[in-house]
């Protein structure tokens, strides 16, 4: 990392890095599904609900019908969801995760790994810390947001 004296560089700059590490172990575990956006992003949400119709899973994830027609297919080529007909509404499809689809998900990388170097006193500083600015941000998104919603 440079040597920086302004603290808001080096945070985002550490941000910057832990969403590299992030995208680079996914992209070798798991050929770059990332559980925040795309497919990942759809294999996170089946983890929570299980087995959801399709269209039911579009208006949650505010998909479009045809993108998410799109990324379902190919989860399901690669195995991860299976998708089949409702047995009470034949139009419906449901969308199911495999074991390969849950395995995605139990896995992750290895985060405790980047704090080794730190004592427990410093861990316990940084989490009050990253608490505090949580908090600020929270409350920052919601009053920018307030007037969308």
């Amino acid at each position: 990392m440079k040597n920086s004296n302004n603290f808001t560089d080096t945070f985002l700059e550490t941000y910057h890095l832990m969403h590299s590490y992030n995208l680079i172990w996914y992209r070798k575990n798991f050929g770059g599904l990332d559980p925040r956006q795309g497919q990942g992003r759809i294999l996170s949400a089946l983890r929570r609900m299980q087995s959801i119709s399709q269209k039911e899973l579009g208006f949650i994830l505010d998909i479009r019908p045809q993108s998410l027609g799109e990324l379902l297919q190919k989860l399901e080529a690669n195995g991860y969801i299976t998708r089949h007909r409702s047995p009470t509404d034949k139009r419906a499809l449901i969308v199911e995760l495999t074991a390969k689809g849950e395995n995605f998900q139990l896995q992750r990388p290895d985060y405790d790994a980047l704090f080794v170097d730190l004592s427990d006193t410093e861990k316990q500083i940084i989490s009050r810390a990253m608490e505090k600015i949580a908090s600020r941000l929270a409350d920052q998104i919601d009053k920018e947001t307030e007037y969308y919603y």
